[in-house]
């Protein structure tokens, strides 16, 4: 297949070195301002031999030690996937650290009229790879982008209804080729089998065609202006999951409906929208809605009350409100609010999604995330909704959360956000502590995860990905046990939880693509030693990843 759109590029051969990833500086650096020259100083200072005048600064982020500054690395004004600088300051000017994933090459180079696709045709290529036969679920997006090869490739995100999925698919800008298709969203345990190309249908859908009925939809919701009050309201839930409240290992999915009942608690539904005599659970920190299958739409209420049992959507969609809103509410109460804040925006989900499957996930593209309902429905159990937000948490905070090892450290830190709440709950410090979805897993339905996987040791020369098998466990629980085993000791010792999660939020900022491990442990220490100069809970933290060789 050949395209003959052309654009003027440069040609590149390049022999290229991976820069240096995490750098605490040894000596003061002092900065004045965030511009282009500060960025050369500092990259003279450490000896990382950058030009600043190949970076554009894309953002700057707060935190609560300091200023992050995101330099974005450019080739012929196009973005250089995954290479950047971040540069983090205090409030006094100083650097405190600097991430570089940033791409050092020697090339040759060459004006030449390549042609490549445009942004439409890429789109239409991918499109036709998938054979769609069905809708857009949510806006398609085409980025021109240079790998760290420096091969330039059209990253497509598409989301559609059949083959239902989020897909994310590489294409060659200059000839067309389809590279790569893989599954987008970040699911809660490993899918039997990744999506790839939709067979057994003849008629295709047209991408001109579903893209013209996506943005009708789109324009005609926007034409809703009923005012909207935020109100509270009630709702039955479980709080975390009866297998935790009722201290007991032995309930399934189809034990009878009275052995639950002990486990039911009332709790308030904060800032729920009410509209025209309507209950929504729709607030300013997350929004129900429906856009994935099957095709449940959220529920309302008459009279502000979600009083139902398990098996009911309605208790599904009062379980996902609750737990989230009030998840990212103890975020806020952290100090991450204005300018600091980690979901600026309310978070929409889909409360029965996932194709009615026994699994949930969150699509980085759309910052969306859904539950499925296979077996037990996964949002009975907190532990499954608060792991989801753990990947909303970490790509809210890095957007270039990728590469390295982060699909492990994106599922252990799920793992471990989703038990530093389940702790502090009713018989939480009890019984099974170190086991994750201990009411969706560790029964008939899926073995789970724990929090306490002592037998692998990290290799540096091995790359972990999520939910892949390691030496005596799995990728996932690698991660997820020294940081949630810290995380006790400390609790333990009665440091609030607050204080705790705070150090392991506050550590995600400043980052950039391809972490490894040590790299976060490194962070995690250095940022419990800044919040808390007097305690030693840095010495905590390293002790325990010490134990799996992270440090």
């Amino acid at each position: 297949m050949k395209f003959f759109t052309t654009a003027l590029l440069v040609l590149a051969f390049p022999l290229i070195s991976q820069a240096s990833g995490l750098i605490y500086p040894e000596k003061s650096i002092q900065l004045l301002d965030k511009s282009g020259n500060s960025l050369q100083k500092v990259s003279d200072e450490l000896n990382l031999g950058i030009s600043a005048e190949g970076f554009q600064l894309t953002d700057t982020r707060e935190s609560l030690l300091g200023t992050h500054s995101y330099y974005q690395q450019m080739v012929n004004g196009v973005v250089v996937e995954g290479a950047q600088v971040v540069v983090s300051v205090n409030q006094n000017g100083e650097v405190i650290k600097v991430y570089n994933s940033a791409v050092n090459a020697s090339m040759k180079f060459m004006d030449a009229s390549i042609p490549f696709l445009s942004k439409t045709q890429a789109l239409e290529t991918a499109w036709k790879h998938l054979q769609v036969n069905g809708e857009l679920t949510d806006a398609p997006v085409s980025d021109l982008v240079y790998t760290k090869n420096l091969n330039l490739v059209y990253r497509i995100k598409l989301s559609t209804s059949s083959p239902t999925g989020h897909f994310d698919v590489t294409v060659d800008a200059q000839d067309g080729r389809v590279l790569e298709v893989v599954d987008a969203a970040l699911p809660r345990m490993k899918r039997a089998e990744a999506p790839v190309r939709f067979k057994g249908r003849a008629i295709f859908s047209s991408f001109s065609s579903a893209l013209k009925s996506f943005e009708f939809k789109k324009i005609s919701k926007s034409l809703l202006t009923n005012e909207i009050s935020f109100v509270d309201g009630t709702a039955q839930v479980f709080d975390p999951n009866p297998t935790v409240t009722l201290g007991r290992t032995d309930l399934q999915d189809d034990s009878d409906a009275s052995v639950f009942l002990p486990a039911y608690r009332t709790q308030d539904l904060k800032d729920i929208s009410f509209v025209d005599g309507v209950y929504s659970l729709k607030g300013p920190k997350v929004t129900l809605i429906d856009f994935e299958s099957p095709n449940v739409a959220p529920s309302t209420s008459a009279d502000g009350s979600w009083i139902f049992e398990r098996k009911n959507p309605n208790f599904n969609d009062a379980m996902t409100y609750l737990q989230i809103d009030r998840s990212a509410r103890y975020i806020e109460s952290m100090g991450f609010v204005n300018n600091r804040a980690v979901f600026p925006k309310s978070i929409e989900v889909d409360a029965n999604g996932v194709d009615g499957a026994d699994n949930s996930h969150y699509i980085p593209s759309s910052r969306r995330l859904a539950f499925g309902n296979g077996c037990v429905d996964d949002n009975e159990d907190t532990d499954v909704i608060l792991h989801e937000l753990g990947h909303a948490i970490q790509h809210h905070i890095n957007p270039s959360w990728f590469g390295g090892d982060t699909g492990a450290m994106g599922e252990g830190f799920g793992d471990y956000w989703a038990a530093s709440y389940s702790v502090t709950t009713e018989n939480g410090r009890d019984g099974m502590v170190n086991w994750v979805f201990k009411w969706d897993g560790h029964n008939a339905c899926w073995p789970g995860r724990k929090l306490d996987s002592f037998s692998p040791a990290y290799d540096p020369k091995k790359t972990y990905s999520a939910h892949s098998q390691v030496n005596g466990g799995v990728s996932d629980e690698l991660w997820s046990t020294p940081i949630f085993q810290a995380f006790l000791e400390l609790y333990d010792r009665g440091v609030a939880r607050g204080d705790i999660d705070k150090i392991i939020l506050e550590a995600h900022f400043g980052l950039g693509s391809g972490l490894k491990m040590p790299d976060m442990a490194k962070a995690i220490v250095k940022t419990a030693k800044a919040l808390f100069p007097n305690e030693d809970y840095d010495q905590v933290y390293l002790r325990h990843f010490k134990k799996q060789k992270m440090l």
